[in-house]
């Protein structure tokens, strides 16, 4: 009994998520009612409220259920640049979601999990110096290359996925290859 309640619950959340993303197709997610989504699923309000509570929460778990695939996809790496590109190839594989992700939600929050929490010390300052600023400038080097990074995935994501995954990630590897490689002359320079 139990396997077919699994089966049926699977289908009744994969017929609201699906209608969920036919309906965000034409309308934002705040404008879309439970009322319409259980129309457009063929789906029992009550049936909906057995699962979510507001129409928010089907796309909160199809986020989470994304980054859960990201951070499994990068679970083991300890390289930026692998982890750039793994986290590319994932927003790839669910086009629909990622670009929900991009314009509904706020992506930033998503990705910024995600990309602070492989957060290391790739840079390499000199000891020298005052610590506190040092720890600011890597800091500022860390918000600065984990903003820029998602800029650049929710322009990729929002234009069409038009470049493949590798070319977008390189092209942001090398962007932070390029500021890493920067901070010790910006050191040198000015503090």
């Amino acid at each position: 009994m139990k396997v077919t309640t699994d089966r049926r619950v699977r289908y009744t959340k994969m017929v609201l998520r699906e209608s969920m993303l036919d309906l965000l197709k034409n309308k934002s997610l705040n404008q879309i009612s439970i009322t319409e989504l259980c129309k457009a699923a063929d789906v029992n309000r009550n049936t909906f409220y057995k699962h979510y509570n507001t129409t928010y929460e089907i796309i909160r778990e199809m986020e989470d259920e994304i980054f859960n695939a990201l951070m499994d996809s990068i679970k083991n790496m300890d390289n930026v640049n692998d982890i750039i590109l793994a986290s590319c190839r994932t927003l790839e594989r669910d086009k629909k979601m990622s670009v929900i992700i991009f314009s509904e939600t706020d992506s930033s929050s998503l990705l910024s999990k995600a990309l602070s929490s492989f957060r290391k010390t790739d840079l390499t300052l000199q000891n020298n110096g005052d610590a506190a600023i040092q720890q600011s400038l890597l800091e500022k080097v860390y918000l600065f290359g984990e903003q820029g990074t998602i800029a650049l995935m929710k322009d990729w994501v929002l234009g069409g996925f038009k470049e493949p995954a590798e070319s977008i990630a390189a092209i942001i590897s090398y962007l932070i290859q390029s500021i890493n490689g920067s901070v010790a002359n910006f050191k040198s320079k000015s503090l």
